[in-house]
């Protein structure tokens, strides 16, 4: 991880990065004001789900349009086909399964982040099942590729695209997802940050593909609306 620019191509220059990601977050901002202004509170969380669901991927739509305007390819942020789909599915389901067994024990030693906005999926099935849904596809995919995808891969190449710029951007995304994530208390910040950087490594140990990371975050966050179901969230 030496150079300056993805493989196999010439590759843009540094600043292109940092532009790319100002842009996708400007529109960002944008899109949540636009659809705070057309949507009227208050909205039930199905709906919300869904809506919240086609603007991440709309967003995703626009990361994807300015990776390939720049002169690269997806997977260029990581979205390639795996060397084995079996062995990044088990790899993935064994990840979720390891996060959800830590967090839980861990919750209840008394470690609980906020998540009392999700305590009406209690005991409401149908809202359980529009919680996983958006599990696959608002936090799975849509994070991932965001903050492991073309934020990392963006900040690295800025920062050179060597070996200690990818691990710099692991840190930076890391701790950006944790602040993505401050309505569930500091404790929140700092758990989902930390879970942040280590979805990062697992991105660099596995050669940059998102796919494991996509498969066990949005297996983690479904089971954790299915348990939300049965016993309610954490309260913090």
């Amino acid at each position: 991880m030496t150079e300056d620019h993805p493989e196999g191509s010439r590759g843009p220059r540094r600043w292109r990065y940092l532009i790319d990601i100002v842009v996708l977050v400007a529109v960002t901002f944008l899109l949540d004001a636009v659809l705070g202004a057309l949507i009227t509170a208050p909205i039930n969380w199905e709906k919300g789900f869904v809506l919240d669901a086609i603007g991440k991927m709309l967003l995703v739509a626009i990361g994807c349009g300015l990776v390939l305007l720049r002169g690269e390819r997806l997977a260029d942020i990581g979205l390639k086909r795996p060397a084995s789909w079996t062995r990044t599915f088990m790899i993935g389901i064994g990840f979720a399964a390891i996060v959800f067994i830590a967090m839980y024990l861990s919750e209840k030693a008394g470690f609980r982040r906020d998540l009392s906005k999700f305590k009406d999926v209690q005991g409401n099935l149908e809202l359980t099942l529009f919680g996983v849904f958006y599990a696959f596809i608002g936090a799975g995919f849509y994070e991932e590729f965001m903050f492991r995808g073309f934020l990392m891969q963006g900040v690295a190449m800025c920062f050179g695209g060597s070996r200690g710029a990818w691990i710099a951007a692991c840190l930076l995304q890391g701790a950006l997802f944790g602040v993505a994530h401050a309505y569930q208390n500091p404790l929140g910040i700092a758990i989902t940050g930390t879970l942040g950087v280590l979805m990062g490594l697992i991105v660099l140990a596995a050669g940059r593909n998102l796919w494991i990371v996509i498969i066990g975050h949005g297996l983690f966050d479904a089971s954790r609306f299915v348990l939300f179901y049965f016993q309610g969230p954490p309260t913090g």
